[in-house]
């Protein structure tokens, strides 16, 4: 028990080391590197892991961290800074609602819950990985699937990011019509980075009062806090994104980089309940379900961006805050020699991570419908 614990709360702060070592790819995030450390721990030394406590840490982990995650969202402010990339945002966002909505009902026999796929995707497709594990929670996938979706995305996703930052920008520019430098007036230098002055007390007190009173919203409306994790995630994203348009809380020093330890927390956490095993069984198939709903995502985007005749940069970089989240705004807009898009990349990515969930959740039982009606 208190092994499992150590590694799950000591191992983020090496993987945040590891992920600034330029010798690795960059794909190679801290989320990455602690889901494959949590899967070898698990699955070469299980004697080392007592999966209660495992369990208990990822719970404890994704409701600490999301809310501390969404305290920066500052939706009016992001709206503003955003500008033409709102429209590209919307139409990946639509794009993604679509392709996994396709996969969904392509896979249907052979992944019976491709519902509960569908709704993680779509988060993983509009917010970035906290959003799939948030909704992973509230549809009650099986925690491999979390896991298996990741061991997916690294697959497809990081192959798209190797191609975003090689070869997309010169293909696009075949159809998609140039970026105009006059479509920004001022590109704020908005970003995540912060300096590390040490774990401070208040983000995370605060996050835990959030927590609290989500769980305690859904005891008195419900009765049962377990039984109803769905209701449980929409009121710690709707409290935390409310809490989000004061300024002393969207301005908290720190929020974001402790948000994100307790989200790498979640992942070696779930690593260590992962069954190798299991993932070699079904592995393959969710890997099929993932590459053609990120396919689908991407090449019905583009068709859209054409229509909407919307510029290659900033088809790349709403893609990008779409499907990976803020930390790689940054090396997009340096690949494509376009840094004027990085404050509205991250305040896309951002947006991305408040309404993310709503739609994960939206289209899980959407889709659960759907598919039983047809």
């Amino acid at each position: 028990m208190l092994l499992t614990t150590i590694l799950s709360v000591g191992f983020p702060f090496l993987a945040l080391r590891l992920e600034k070592n330029d010798r690795l790819p960059s794909f190679f995030s801290a989320v990455v590197l602690c889901y494959a450390f949590g899967i070898i721990i698990g699955n070469l030394l299980p004697q080392l892991v007592h999966e209660q406590t495992a369990e208990q840490l990822a719970a404890v982990g994704m409701i600490i961290a999301l809310p501390m995650l969404l305290f920066g969202a500052n939706i009016k402010e992001n709206w503003r800074l955003a500008g033409p990339g709102l429209l590209a945002y919307g139409l990946c966002a639509i794009a993604g609602l679509i392709g996994t909505a396709l996969a969904a009902y392509y896979f249907q026999e052979s992944q019976p819950d491709g519902w509960k796929v569908a709704g993680m995707l779509t988060g993983l497709y509009t917010g970035g990985t906290p959003n799939m594990q948030a909704i992973g929670i509230a549809v009650d996938a099986p925690g491999d699937y979390v896991v298996l979706l990741q061991a997916s995305d690294i697959v497809g996703g990081g192959i798209y990011l190797l191609m975003l930052m090689t070869i997309i920008h010169p293909f696009l520019g075949r159809f998609l019509p140039s970026f105009s430098m006059d479509q920004i007036d001022k590109a704020e230098e908005a970003s995540l980075e912060e300096a590390n002055n040490g774990f401070r007390f208040l983000p995370t007190i605060i996050s835990l009062g959030v927590g609290a009173a989500a769980a305690g919203l859904t005891y008195l409306l419900t009765g049962d806090i377990g039984k109803h994790t769905t209701l449980l995630i929409l009121l710690l994203t709707t409290i935390s994104l409310g809490l989000s348009f004061s300024p002393r809380i969207s301005n908290l020093r720190g929020a974001y980089l402790q948000g994100e330890y307790f989200l790498l927390i979640f992942c070696v956490a779930l690593g260590l309940m992962a069954n190798f095993q299991k993932l070699l069984g079904e592995g393959l198939q969710l890997l099929a379900f993932s590459l053609v709903a990120l396919i689908s995502t991407i090449l019905i985007h583009w068709l859209l961006a054409k229509i909407f005749k919307i510029d290659r940069d900033t088809v790349m970089i709403s893609s990008t805050a779409a499907l990976y989240g803020p930390v790689f705004i940054a090396q997009v807009t340096t690949a494509i020699n376009n840094r004027r898009l990085l404050a509205p990349g991250i305040a896309l990515s951002l947006l991305g991570l408040a309404i993310g969930n709503y739609l994960g959740i939206g289209v899980a039982y959407l889709a659960k419908w759907l598919l039983i009606q047809f």
